[in-house]
C-alpha cells in the first residue's frame, strides 16, 4: 500500500519571510518609515524569517507526525508500538568458511575474517561463531555471521578471503559458498504496511490467512509470506521470503515456525491449540532474465538503469504471488518509468512478451539483465 502524499495545511501558504515581513509593515503606524534599511525594516526582519519558519517547517512537521500514514524514523516507531508493531530489525548474513591453518593453530570464536576493502567499498568484516582448533593442521569449516548486520553482510562465494588480524599458521581461507540471510531494518513503507492493517484490525486471532502472514511477518528478516492453500485439511504451510527477495534461510523458517507456535513455552504460542499443524519452508527461486534493447538514456547510466530496475520489478514479483503469475506488463512497467530512460525498442522477459506461471512455492529472482543502448 502507498502511503498519500502529504497536502501542506492551507495557513502555510504566503508564510514565506519576505511575506510575514511585508504584513509586518503594513500594520505600521503611519509616521514610521518602512523603508529598506530603516531601523523597523531591519529590526522586524528576524522575527519574519522565525515565524517562518515555525509555520513552514515546524508546525508542519509536527502534523506530519502525529499521523502514522505521514510519520517517518522514531515517528513512526512511536505509532507502531501504540498499534503493538515493532519494526523489525536487520539480520545478520551467516556462511561457511573454509580456513586451513598448520598444526597446533588456534583460533577463538570471534575471531574476524573479511571481504577486503576497495577503492569505492569498505571491507565487511564475518567472525566466527566457535572456536576452532587444527590440532593436527588442515582445513576446516568454521560457521560464520557478519559483524553488521545487513544486506550487504551476503557476499559472493571465494570472497572472504583476509583476516583483520593475522595470525601465523593460517595459510588459506575462503568462503566455498555465498553467505545469506543478512536483510536491512524494515523501511518505512513496509513497516507503514503493518501498522495500518493493525489499525484496520485486520488481525483476527483466529488462524486465517492474514493472521498467518501478519504473525510470520513480525520476525526480523521476513519479506513476503505466501500461505499454501494445497497442503491438506489441518495444514497450514507458509512459505517465506527474506525482505531481501531471496529464499528464507533454515535460520529464517525456524525463527517464524518458533514465533508462531512457541514450542518451548506454550503461554506465548499465537496459532489456536491443535488447530492445525504448521509447517515453514523456505521459498524456490525461480529465476528471471531481462533484456532491453535500444536504450535512450538521459542523465544515468547504464548500470544504474540496471540497479534501479532490479530495485523496481520487486513490486511486480511480490503482486504476482496474489495468483502465481509473473505478468510482463507489470516489469515492462517498471522498467518503463525509471527516471531517466525516456525510449527502449525492446523489452523481453524469459526472451519473450509472456506472462510466467509460478508453483505455489515459487518465487521470482532477477537472474541476468542484458540492457543495451541505442
Amino acid at each position: 500500500m502507498a502511503r498519500p502524499d502529504f497536502i501542506s495545511p492551507d495557513f502555510v501558504e504566503d508564510s514565506d519571510s519576505e511575506q510575514i515581513q511585508e504584513r509586518m509593515m503594513e500594520n505600521l503606524p503611519e509616521d514610521i518609515s518602512d523603508m529598506e534599511g530603516d531601523f523597523p525594516y531591519d529590526f522586524t526582519m528576524p522575527t519574519a524569517i522565525e515565524i517562518s519558519q515555525l509555520i513552514q517547517f515546524d508546525i508542519t512537521r509536527a502534523i506530519m507526525i502525529a499521523f502514522p500514514e505521514y510519520s517517518w524514523d522514531d515517528w513512526l516507531d512511536k505509532h507502531g508500538a501504540r498499534a503493538h508493531v515493532t519494526r523489525r530489525a536487520a539480520t545478520s548474513a551467516t556462511g561457511t568458511l573454509q580456513v586451513t591453518a598448520d598444526p597446533g593453530t588456534s583460533l577463538p570464536a570471534g575471531t574476524i575474517f573479511a571481504v577486503p576493502a576497495t577503492d569505492t567499498t569498505d571491507a565487511i568484516e564475518f567472525q566466527i561463531t566457535e572456536d576452532a582448533d587444527f590440532t593436527d593442521g588442515g582445513t576446516l569449516d568454521l560457521p560464520i555471521e557478519a559483524v553488521e548486520a545487513g544486506a550487504d553482510g551476503n557476499v559472493a562465494k571465494n570472497t572472504i578471503v583476509i583476516m583483520v588480524t593475522p595470525v601465523d599458521g593460517v595459510t588459506d581461507i575462503t568462503n566455498a559458498e555465498a553467505t545469506v540471510g543478512g536483510t536491512d531494518v524494515e523501511d518505512d513503507d513496509t513497516y507503514y504496511e503493518r501498522i495500518h492493517a493493525a489499525y484496520e484490525e485486520q488481525l483476527s486471532f483466529v488462524g486465517n490467512d492474514t493472521d498467518y502472514i501478519n504473525w510470520a511477518k513480525e520476525v526480523d528478516g521476513v519479506g513476503t509470506v505466501i500461505v499454501d492453500t494445497d497442503s491438506g485439511p489441518g495444514v497450514v504451510r507458509l512459505i517465506i521470503v527474506d525482505s531481501e527477495g531471496n529464499p528464507a534461510t533454515e535460520a529464517l523458517t525456524t525463527a517464524v515456525y518458533n514465533h508462531i507456535i512457541s514450542p518451548n513455552d506454550r503461554s506465548k504460542r499465537i496459532m489456536a491449540s491443535g488447530s492445525a499443524q504448521l509447517i515453514v519452508d523456505p521459498a524456490t527461486s525461480k529465476e528471471i532474465s531481462f533484456k532491453a534493447t535500444g536504450l535512450v538514456l538521459n542523465n544515468i547510466t547504464l548500470d544504474g538503469v540496471k540497479t534501479a530496475f532490479e530495485t523496481a520489478v520487486k513490486e511486480a514479483y511480490t503482486s504476482a504471488k496474489t495468483d502465481d503469475i509473473l505478468r510482463y506488463n507489470a516489469c515492462r512497467t517498471a522498467f518503463s518509468s525509471i527516471e531517466g530512460v525516456t525510449d527502449f525498442e525492446d523489452f523481453t522477459m524469459e526472451g519473450g512478451h509472456s506472462n510466467i506461471t509460478l508453483d505455489a512455492a515459487e518465487y521470482p529472482k532477477t537472474g541476468t539483465v542484458d540492457f543495451e543502448e541505442a
